[in-house]
């Protein structure tokens, strides 16, 4: 498995990442409903394939099946990278320091403000973004990211030196893609006060609350506007994940091609797919490596 640098940093990841935040109808995500032993043991078979990029979230719930796999390895052979669904200093810091225990580590490879929407949201998040980058200062963050749900915070990323990489939704038929125009569901999760009531909220609400992914199909402009736009972030020197390839599952009949389409934009450093068994890690292996 081919390794490639992450932008300007000197973290290097494998071309494909197991993530772990796969949806789920419970609305917890797919791997968090894993025992920990089982999640731990296929993070270690993707391992042993060349798959050194470990994707997971505070929100995911699998902190602690990836303390378990951490087990099997060297930390430093691991790239680990997660993600705060924070705004303010006292909460980033809050919800940093627990992700490093529940992690079992002392520094974390990549940390991410996590689903950002639109510029405004991220001007709002301003203070946990200078959290990251203090605690990058510290030694304790190689990397500061965001993970982009909106076009129009992915657009707001060029104006900001300090975003070292930005995991990008992209994928072949532009389905659950970062659009220009929001929906009421993202409009209001973009509201500091109302991700935090939703997080009150029984994680069955939550998933019901959430959009059809088949309706989420953005504009053909939109999403050519998407490609442009990661392709001047990437340019910068700002390393670039790929993330929904697959539409959270609505291409998985075309699962090969929608893996290679990505895998061949040049402005794509690497790509995260959510994989729930070892069959899906050997065949996105075999596609992102060029194999049959």
């Amino acid at each position: 498995m081919e390794r490639v640098r992450l932008g300007n940093t000197d973290i290097e990841v494998s071309r494909l990442g197991i993530g772990t935040g796969t949806a789920h109808p419970s609305g917890h995500c797919a791997q968090a409903l894993m025992s920990t032993g089982e999640l731990a043991g296929l993070l270690l078979f993707a391992f042993d394939r060349g798959i050194n990029f470990w994707d997971t979230a505070v929100q995911y719930g699998t902190h602690p099946h990836v303390r378990e796999a951490l087990r099997g390895v060297r930390r430093s052979d691991v790239v680990i990278s997660t993600k705060l669904t924070t705004s303010g200093t006292k909460d980033t810091l809050r919800e940093f320091n627990s992700a490093l225990k529940e992690l079992g580590v002392d520094y974390i490879d990549v940390c991410l403000l996590h689903a950002v929407r639109t510029e405004h949201e991220l001007k709002t998040r301003a203070g946990a973004l200078y959290t990251l980058l203090e605690l990058k200062e510290q030694g304790r963050i190689r990397a500061v990211g965001m993970s982009s749900h909106g076009l129009g915070a992915l657009k707001a990323v060029t104006a900001v030196s300090g975003i070292d990489a930005v995991w990008v939704r992209i994928n072949l038929a532009g389905l659950n893609m970062d659009a220009g125009s929001l929906g009421i569901y993202d409009r209001l999760a973009a509201l500091p006060w109302v991700r935090r009531a939703a997080a009150s909220l029984p994680r069955r609400v939550q998933a019901a609350l959430r959009p059809d992914p088949a309706s989420l199909l953005v504009s053909e402009d939109d999403r050519r506007e998407v490609e442009e736009t990661v392709r001047r972030i990437h340019a910068m020197s700002k390393g670039v994940v790929g993330m929904k390839v697959i539409a959270e599952g609505q291409l998985r009949m075309q699962a090969r091609k929608a893996v290679e389409y990505v895998r061949d934009l040049p402005f794509v450093d690497s790509l995260v797919i959510g994989m729930l068994t070892e069959r899906e890690i050997e065949e996105n292996c075999r596609i992102v490596t060029g194999g049959d």
